[in-house]
């Protein structure tokens, strides 16, 4: 009797994935594949469930990180130090001063953090200027025409070729100009040379107004000086460009008299510049005031007739704006992380099969996840932390050491000295902020910058993270709980942080075998081993199965052979 399996089909690959001999049911009758099929239910629902739940963990992580990253984006704005326009920890975004001449033209001013508001008066006797030696007369070429900085130097007298040489005395140092001429050196070949040789110490010019040509030094004030050597070559030089040569020049200072706020006298100050900064003003002068001279009974001061006036004021506008923003953007992050939590799960939507997914469109497919990732966050622990920390930031008043508030304005609606600020009441917004009184937050920009500054940005020492807490400003607990959260600003560890470590954070398994930390990651990975094990049971079933099929179909056929030997016989 020939081998009753040689004839067998080969059947489809079965879940297993490997191609196996399989017996069609020929002998039987019976449809195996839909027999087995139905037999592996138990075993395909398992493998749904678990690949549904890594789905829902990935979901998770999906929400997590988009909250993740507008955290991020709030702390970069308002707490990354490399951005000074926003940057609330700074004692310049409180300290916005801002200064009106009533002359800008004569004397022109901005000021910085340390400035004083009040009226400021200012006496100009003198200008700052460099050390100049200026030529006498319009340089002219041979022919008599004006010259012009395309000039050439032979054009102007024809002695002025091969090696010509200046000697500079100028701040203290010493330098030979030495400028080869084959005849087609150009006054402005002289002028870059005298610069580039001086480092831009020294610089020259032909004078575009007079048609004078003048050298002088870059710097001004009394210190500078500067002095030409005549002789050889140079001494043709300084003769075709009219500039006579004394045996040194000097600079001079500027003296300003300035009457600050509250002072009754103008206090005389010398510089070196035009352009100075004292106590926070910053001043730039032009022109000198009439009638302005030193005062015969106290040369330290100045007297005059004509000062021009200075008002310094705090701008309120920028910290204003400035905070406005902050609360904006913080609200909305406030707002969508109550969102999420307060967001209810239906349980009539899970994640979809791929059996299920088969027989849906891609619309269909978008509309029932969308449904199944609502209350993918519902009453979190870590989120609801945040919010917990972020609302006691705000309503925690801050001391010093001693238990004694550190400021004189504090946070609230209530009280005259209220910054105006408050929570909401209404604990379905997570603690979202609100200008409540714009005139007290107005008056307390305008009136109480320093105490406003103090009550957000206040520093402390303590080891103690209570007593820190307590004793920081509401904008640096904010900075702390985000970098306690998601990391500091600018940190290149990707997992620093609670949420972002519970997010991102990979165990490594290679190490510390099927162990784990519980982060998201490292629950997808468990269910994927999860997946990975009842798949293998459901192959293995399938196996057994089809091997149980097949040896009923080898005894029908061995049945149907024996009944069909014995017909023979008995026919």
């Amino acid at each position: 009797m020939a081998d009753s399996t040689s004839s067998m089909p080969v059947g489809a690959t079965g879940a297993g994935g490997g191609n196996m001999l399989r017996i069609t049911g020929l002998n039987t009758g019976l449809d195996i594949d839909a027999m087995v099929k139905k037999m592996l239910t138990a075993d395909q629902t398992k493998v749904d469930q678990a690949k549904q739940q890594q789905q829902l963990v990935q979901w998770r992580q999906e929400a997590y990180q988009s909250i993740i990253k507008d955290v991020k984006d709030l702390q970069s704005t308002y707490f990354d130090i490399t951005k000074s326009a926003s940057y609330l920890l700074s004692s310049g975004s409180y300290n916005n001063m801002v200064a009106v001449s009533d002359s800008p033209s004569d004397i022109y001013a901005t000021t910085n953090s340390n400035a004083v508001a009040g009226n400021y008066k200012v006496l100009v006797k003198q200008l700052a200027r460099s050390a100049a030696v200026a030529g006498s007369d319009i340089v002219k070429t041979s022919s008599g025409a004006n010259a012009s900085t395309s000039t050439k130097l032979t054009d102007i007298d024809s002695s002025l070729s091969g090696e010509i040489t200046l000697q500079l005395k100028y701040n203290g140092n010493e330098k030979t100009i030495t400028l080869n001429n084959s005849g087609n050196a150009t006054v402005k070949d002289l002028i870059d040379k005298i610069k580039n040789d001086t480092n831009g110490a020294v610089t020259a010019k032909l004078d575009d107004l007079t048609g004078k040509f003048v050298i002088q030094t870059s710097d001004t004030g009394a210190q500078s000086t500067l002095e030409i050597e005549s002789s050889g070559s140079s001494s043709k030089l300084l003769e075709k460009f009219n500039l006579t040569s004394p045996d040194k020049i000097e600079g001079q200072n500027a003296i300003v008299g300035i009457k600050e706020p509250g002072s009754d006298s103008y206090v005389k100050t010398e510089q070196k510049s035009n352009s100075f900064t004292i106590n926070g003003v910053n001043y730039n002068i032009y022109s000198t005031t009439p009638n302005t001279d030193i005062d015969t009974s106290d040369p330290t001061k100045l007297v005059g007739d004509n000062p021009i006036g200075i008002s310094v004021n705090q701008d309120t506008s920028k910290m204003h704006d400035l905070i406005t923003s902050f609360i904006d953007k913080y609200n909305n992050l406030v707002g969508e992380i109550q969102d999420k939590l307060s967001e209810k799960k239906d349980y009539d939507y899970s994640p979809l099969t791929d059996s299920q997914k088969s027989g849906m469109s891609d619309t269909d497919i978008t509309n029932w996840e969308n449904k199944a990732k609502e209350g993918i966050l519902e009453n979190d622990d870590n989120l609801q932390q945040l919010l917990d920390d972020l609302t006691s930031a705000f309503n925690t008043p801050v001391v010093d050491e001693n238990g004694k508030s550190v400021s004189t304005v504090y946070f609230g609606s209530i009280g005259s000295s209220a910054i105006g600020i408050d929570t909401s009441n209404d604990y379905t917004q997570g603690g979202k902020l609100s200008i409540t009184d714009e005139q007290k937050f107005t008056d307390a920009l305008t009136n109480h910058a320093d105490e406003v500054m103090k009550l957000f940005t206040t520093t402390s020492d303590s080891t103690n993270s209570t007593d820190k807490f307590k004793q920081s400003g509401i904008f640096e607990r904010i900075d702390d709980i985000l970098n306690k959260n998601v990391g500091i600003v600018g940190s290149t560890s990707l997992n620093s942080g609670i949420l972002t470590t519970y997010t991102n954070f990979q165990d490594d398994y290679t190490v510390n075998g099927g162990g784990g930390t519980g982060t998201l990651p490292d629950q997808i990975y468990q269910k994927q081993l999860l997946i990975n094990t009842l798949t293998d049971r459901m192959n293995d079933d399938q196996t057994k199965y089809y091997n149980q099929f097949t040896q009923l179909e080898v005894a029908m056929e061995q049945l149907n052979a024996q009944q069909s030997t014995l017909s023979m016989y008995l026919s």
